[in-house]
This record gives C-alpha cells, sequence and structure tokens, in this order.
C-alpha cells in the first residue's frame, strides 16, 4: 500500500483509498518510522496522548485491531503489524510507499521546516510555498508535474518510484522579518544544487508573489548549472548539458519492432531534443543575465548553441532554417572571450577546442594545441578522451583517436548517455577511413542499446555497397527532403571537419551515394555539390 506522507489515507494497489483517524495516522507514523523494532504499548500511548495519560493499553490493542482491518491484515499471519504478546507491536512490513500523486512528481516542494518560528505567521510560510509550486511548474515542462508537500518524506520512505528533485524550505524571523532559505536537492541522494535566502513579503496577495517567481528561476537556473558542470563526473559538457536538461528519457526500441516503430521512436527522440535544447536556451539566457562576464557560461552557451546541429541539424535543413553564418559568429565570440580565463581548466578548454575547430574559420593549429595540452592536464578522463579523440580523428591521428575512444568506453557506465556518445564518435571515425570490420562491430553494440538509432545511424555511415536488408528498408523509407536533409548535416557536422581529403570523401559518401542512386545527381543541395565535385566526377 501506499500511504500519504502525513499517513491521513492510504491507497490500495487498485488506488482505492482508505482513511484514517488523528489516532490511526500518528499509530501508523510511529510503527512505520520504526521497521522491526518493537514498540511497548506505552510508548506507542505515549507518542499518542503524552507522558502520563491515564488511558489504559487496551486501548492501544483496540487500536491496532482497527488498523489492522483497514489494512487487511491478519493478526496470526501478519504482513504489517505483528504481535509480541506481553510485550507490544512491530511494524514487519515493507517500508511504506507514498501515494502515487507525490511518488509521480518530478519535483517536490517540501518539507516546510521551522514553522514554529513564525509565531503567527504560519499562512504566509504556506503561501510562498503554494506560490513558489505554481512558479516552478509555469517555468518547467507540462510533462514534469511540480507537487507541494508539506511534510515530505525522506527518499527512503519511497518504492520504486520517487521525485528527482526537492525544494525544502526553512523558515525563520528576524527583526520582525519572515526568512525562507530554500534548497533545491537531488531528492534520491538529497545532495544540494542550489540554494538561496529570500525575505517573505507580507503584503502581497496570494499567487501574485515576484519574491516567489524570482525563487522559482534562480533555483531552477543555478539547479540546471550545478547539473551541466558537473565535469567530475567524467562526462563531457555536450552531454552533460542535455542530461541537465528536465526532458523525460525515451525508449530506445528493440530488435523486434518494427521500422515503422523505430521511426515513430525517432521522431519522439527528436522532439524531445528539441524541447531540451529549448529550455537550456531558457536556463542559459537566464543566468547570462545574470552574470554577462562569466566565462564558464560562455562556453557553455556555445556549446549549446552548437548541440543543436548535431541532435536535430537535419530538422532544421528540411524546415529550411539556416542561421548558421550568425551562430557561428555567437560560437566564435562567446569562445574567444572566454578563452583566456578558462585556459586553466581542462574541461572548458578541451570543448573550447572543439568548437574553434568546427568553425573551420583557421583556428586548427590552436584547436590542436588546446585540445592536447587539456588532455594532458584533465582529473575528468572519460569526457576529456572523448573530445581529444574526436580533434584526432578529424587531424587524420586515426589510431590515435580510437584509442582515446576505446579508453573512454571502458570508463563509462554501459547504456549511459556517455557511452551513446563515445560509440557515435568512433563510428564517425571509424566510417572517415572506411574500417568497415570495426565500424560494424561498434554500430552492433549500439544498436544493442539503442535499435532506433538504426534509422539515423544506416543511412549516414553503412556501407552504400553491402548493405543489409534492414539498412535497405531504412533507406527506402526516406523522403527526399529528409534523405537531403541528413546529407546537409552530415556534411556540417563531420565530412567538412576532416582535414585529409580522402577522409572527407568517405565520411560523406554514404548519404551522397544514397541520394544520388534514390533521386540523381540533378537532385543534390548545390552546397554539396560545391563541395565535393571531384568525388561526384568519379561516380556514376
Amino acid at each position: 500500500m501506499r500511504f500519504a506522507p502525513d499517513f491521513s489515507f492510504a491507497e490500495r494497489p487498485d488506488r482505492e483509498r482508505v482513511t484514517f483517524t488523528r489516532s490511526e495516522k500518528r499509530a501508523l507514523e510511529i510503527l512505520c518510522r520504526h521497521p522491526n523494532r518493537l514498540l511497548t504499548r506505552d510508548q506507542i500511548l505515549d507518542a499518542l496522548t503524552g507522558s502520563g495519560s491515564d488511558k489504559g493499553d487496551r486501548n492501544i490493542d483496540f487500536l491496532i485491531n482497527r488498523l489492522r482491518r483497514k489494512l487487511s491484515d491478519n493478526a496470526r499471519d501478519p504482513r504489517y503489524i505483528a504481535t509480541r504478546y506481553g510485550e507490544g507491536y512491530v511494524w514487519i512490513g515493507p517500508p511504506p510507499g507514498v501515494v502515487a500523486d507525490l511518488a509521480d512528481a518530478f519535483l517536490v516542494v517540501g518539507p516546510l521546516r521551522g514553522l514554529d518560528n513564525l509565531s503567527d505567521c504560519h499562512s504566509l510560510a504556506h503561501r510562498f510555498a503554494a506560490d513558489l509550486r505554481a512558479s516552478l511548474s509555469a517555468d518547467l515542462p507540462p510533462a514534469q508535474r511540480v507537487a507541494l508537500a508539506p511534510d515530505c518524506p525522506p527518499a527512503t520512505d519511497f518504492a520504486d518510484q520517487r521525485p528527482s528533485l526537492s525544494v525544502e524550505l526553512s523558515f525563520f524571523e528576524e527583526c520582525g522579518v519572515v526568512n525562507c532559505v530554500a534548497a533545491a536537492r537531488d531528492f534520491p541522494t538529497g545532495r544540494i544544487l542550489a540554494i538561496l535566502r529570500v525575505s517573505l513579503p507580507t503584503d502581497i496577495p496570494a499567487g501574485t508573489n515576484p519574491a516567489a517567481a524570482d525563487a522559482a528561476k534562480q533555483l531552477l537556473n543555478n539547479t540546471w548549472r550545478t547539473l551541466a558542470t558537473e565535469t567530475d563526473s567524467g562526462l563531457p559538457l555536450p552531454v552533460l548539458i542535455h542530461l541537465a536538461a528536465t526532458e523525460p528519457d525515451h525508449s530506445h526500441g528493440a530488435a523486434t519492432d518494427s521500422d515503422r516503430r523505430l521511426d515513430k521512436l525517432n521522431t519522439q527522440l527528436e522532439n524531445r531534443s528539441m524541447a531540451a535544447w529549448q529550455e537550456n536556451e531558457t536556463r542559459l539566457r537566464g543566468l547570462m543575465e545574470v552574470e554577462p562576464g562569466d566565462a564558464g557560461l560562455k562556453i557553455l552557451y556555445a556549446t549549446h548553441i552548437h548541440s543543436k546541429y548535431i541532435s536535430f541539424g537535419h530538422r532544421l535543413f528540411r524546415a529550411g532554417i539556416d542561421t548558421r553564418a550568425e551562430d557561428e559568429d555567437r560560437i566564435e565570440a562567446l569562445v574567444l572571450a572566454a578563452l583566456p580565463h578558462v585556459q586553466s581548466e581542462p574541461e572548458y578548454a578541451i570543448m573550447a577546442a572543439k568548437l574553434l575547430h568546427f568553425l573551420d574559420r583557421g583556428y586548427f593549429d590552436l584547436a590542436h594545441t588546446l585540445s592536447e595540452e587539456a588532455l594532458a592536464s584533465s582529473v575528468a578522463p572519460a569526457g576529456s578522451l572523448v573530445i581529444a579523440g574526436q580533434l584526432r580523428a578529424f587531424a587524420g591521428e586515426t589510431e590515435a583517436a580510437l584509442r582515446c575512444f576505446d579508453q573512454a568506453l571502458n570508463l563509462v557506465a554501459h547504456g549511459s548517455k556517455a557511452h551513446l556518445y563515445a560509440l557515435t564518435l568512433k563510428i564517425q571515425a571509424l566510417r572517415a577511413v572506411a574500417d568497415f570490420d570495426r565500424l560494424n562491430l561498434t554500430k552492433r553494440e549500439l544498436y544493442g542499446i539503442s535499435t532506433a538509432a538504426m534509422l539515423f545511424f544506416e543511412p549516414m555511415f553503412a556501407d552504400p555497397d553491402n548493405l543489409s536488408i534492414r539498412a535497405r528498408a531504412v533507406v527506402r523509407m526516406l523522403s527526399y527532403e529528409k534523405a537531403a536533409a541528413l546529407l546537409r548535416m552530415n556534411h556540417y557536422t563531420s565530412a567538412r571537419l576532416f582535414r585529409d581529403a580522402e577522409h572527407r570523401a568517405n565520411s560523406i559518401l554514404t548519404p551522397l551515394t544514397l541520394v544520388i542512386r534514390r533521386f540523381g545527381k540533378a537532385r543534390l543541395p548545390e552546397e554539396i555539390a560545391s563541395a565535393y565535385p571531384e568525388l561526384l566526377d568519379r561516380m556514376p
């Protein structure tokens, strides 16, 4: 059964509610808070009525019997409350689940602490908590529900499902002013992600509290920044930024799924990526308004701009949205302004190197030097190895790049976003040298984690002269518009960045061949035709 945070009711598996009286919920609370521990009748009685009560032990027996009936518990074969004859009672059931309304929430506002410090201002504190919940809810995507739980239980009281974040509110009064310290925490671990102090105005109507709205924005923005910059976790900045968004994860599909089902999953992934990108845009703009000179934020924002082409560039090209020149100017300005201040921070410096190389504006030597120096001093090897490996692959140092990728893969959790990221960059490097034996092994590993990725990777990286049956089916599903957009995306985010002409040609060859075979050379985008004239001359 799942219990309300204050034990006023419980839910059966079929969602039927069972309510408890004040005495019953207090008895339940003391029993559940002390699992597998004998509580005497006197201890339970004192918890209910205070020390020295003149009520007798039999009152507790009657109370326990009522609870058992409501819990459908059998005294002779108990699942929840066991009797220790002549001594008392023991809670032997599992830790009580928390009602689904709370367990299903993404963020919980609560618990509220220090209410007894406020004398006659309890209502002010509760009103601020309600306004904060409303403001947090307004600033988060609709799928990320925010719940208010003044008596929110600890994470250990939850079963399989629990919130991701909490905002704990601590109230106190000083010089006639009610203050609140709001601490955003990772709910499962209790780790503080952001914290701020707010003085509560007393003359603001409920629902119109600007202090609550400002606090919500600051808490969410600072929580996002903490999550997006945890470079000591070993993850590269692009992965951290993606994970900091609150969009929920998605199904990666199974080998038995139909192509139509995988295509639907891929579309869902792209939609979530775009929603996550927009959320990150909001967070970064909010942070940069407060700290416009922060060099770390400049690198984060430049990485964020770059990420839209990696995550859903083909959707932009297909929709006729092309702001590359403007975006490149912004990336260049941000990175160059930040570089003097982040060179001593390897995880930021190596990302600056990646972005400078991506610009393709004559920064190759600087980017290569920055990358190698950052790798030599990094204390977050998994993330640094992946980015250094990609830059080595672009420079034509393929075997050195593959050593980086393989070491990074040995450091990350199987099936994680970091795992998928490292595999993707390894596949990119292997396609550039047309090493299809190792490429196919790496793709097989990736498809074992995300079958849906096949619909994106096969048209980009397969051997066009040796397509599998499924790869042929995937290619047949592509419209001209999507095929042309994938071709432009491959060129912009990968092929053009290889220094070796043969590696550039190999990198673009698969999508180029597929587009020509299905739609003819005349249908090639001008951008592609002008970039690879010699390759096109060799193709029928």
